[in-house]
């Protein structure tokens, strides 16, 4: 049977996370449904970290290049506590939702696909008052407002952990598992930043892969700033520091290696993100990753099975980063190391020690709790609904 092109509306944005999510299943429509791609839309926001400006989203730099129509809308976080900074990002939330109205509009779509986060509400909202089916993907262990906010009015939810189905009242609630881009599953890679893993490789280091997320962690990258000397006695350092223009980490980490003695400068790599092409090749060769503890990071960690020492950010809705390191840690692949505790321990040696550990790993377990099926299934709902 012939499938119906459909035109869909693809939103979300905000994190790393909810845009890998969109990212995969554009991918996925493009390849499978390519009479539908012609008239995809993706809608993300405008708003980048604290502090910069406006038209600097993580979602405006990765799609900057994209074959399909993207349109950004003036989004603002969904705050619980009252402040002037969350006043004008309510207010903003507002002008969100008066660009999402015409926006949904003019497109007029069949339906639309969130993978959540605060630009994700307005789109969603002026969708259900246009009577647009709304199909709704939670990455997380936990759920955040804006998903919570988005699930009353939408025809089906897919969820990627059984236990976030206690967030959700509705009984049109799916578990799919989380959307896996297929470019992890490639153990090849191009450009300049392979060829530097590549050459890491041949001194027998370690490689750690440190990240504190899509947009990075200012916190993190200080940290290891601070720690890298003794770090680079015994490890090759890969650092995803992200592009914050506050902070301008990624500028103060290419000064750092300049000034590294030219026999370990080529042990320490330090990038703004990883493009998609790359992210398979880097995956496949390191020995162990650090950082924050999104849930497409666990994911796809749980995944490939690669050993990793998750740092969650403390203050998101739920704890939300926690109860996603512990699907894994539950399950002997990965280790908890609360902030709090950074500055209290020797963290060369607090890799040593987990690097040389029995970790005994339940690793039919683990292929069983992260299938690589998501995709087909959520396409398999839009497009034979």
């Amino acid at each position: 049977m012939e499938t119906k092109v459909k035109k869909i509306l693809v939103t979300g944005g905000g994190s790393g996370g909810h845009l890998s999510v969109a990212s995969a299943l554009i991918e996925g429509i493009k390849e499978k449904y390519p009479e539908s791609y012609k008239y995809l839309t993706y809608i993300g926001g405008d708003l980048a970290m604290v502090g910069e400006q406006y038209g600097r989203s993580i979602e405006q730099k990765i799609f900057k290049d994209a074959d399909f129509k993207c349109h950004y809308i003036r989004a603002g976080k969904l705050q619980r506590s009252f402040s002037f900074s969350s006043l004008k990002l309510s207010l903003r939330t507002i002008l969100g939702l008066k660009d999402s109205l015409k926006l949904v509009k003019d497109i007029n779509p069949d339906l639309i696909f969130s993978s959540g986060g605060f630009v994700s509400v307005p789109v969603c909202i002026a969708g259900w008052l246009r009577g647009v089916p709304i199909y709704l993907h939670e990455q997380t262990a936990a759920v955040g407002l804006a998903n919570q906010i988005v699930s009353k009015f939408a025809k089906k939810i897919f969820i990627t952990f059984k236990s976030s189905k206690q967030y959700f009242k509705k009984k049109n609630v799916i578990q799919t598992g989380n959307v896996v881009r297929t470019s992890i599953l490639n153990k090849n890679g191009e450009g300049e930043n392979i060829e530097k893993i590549s050459n890491m490789k041949d001194n027998k280091l370690p490689i750690l892969y440190i990240s504190g997320g899509g947009l990075g962690s200012h916190l993190l990258n200080t940290y290891i700033f601070e720690n890298l000397d003794l770090l680079l006695r015994e490890y090759n350092v890969i650092l995803q520091i992200g592009n914050n223009q506050v902070f301008k980490d990624y500028d103060f980490a290419k000064k750092i290696r300049n000034q590294l003695n030219p026999n370990i400068q080529e042990r320490f790599l330090p990038v703004k993100y990883f493009y998609e092409k790359e992210m398979g090749f880097v995956f496949h060769n390191i020995d162990l990753y650090i950082g924050r503890a999104g849930a497409n990071t666990v994911y796809e960690i749980g995944v490939l099975q690669i050993p990793s020492i998750f740092i969650p950010i403390p203050w998101v809705t739920h704890d939300e980063q926690t109860k996603n390191a512990q699907t894994l840690a539950s399950l002997g692949l990965s280790e908890i190391l609360p902030e709090k505790d950074l500055n209290s321990i020797n963290i060369s040696v607090y890799i040593k020690d987990f690097l040389s550990r029995e970790l005994g790993v339940n690793k039919k377990k683990i292929k069983t709790l992260f299938p690589t099926t998501a995709l087909e299934q959520i396409l398999s709902h839009i497009f034979t609904s």
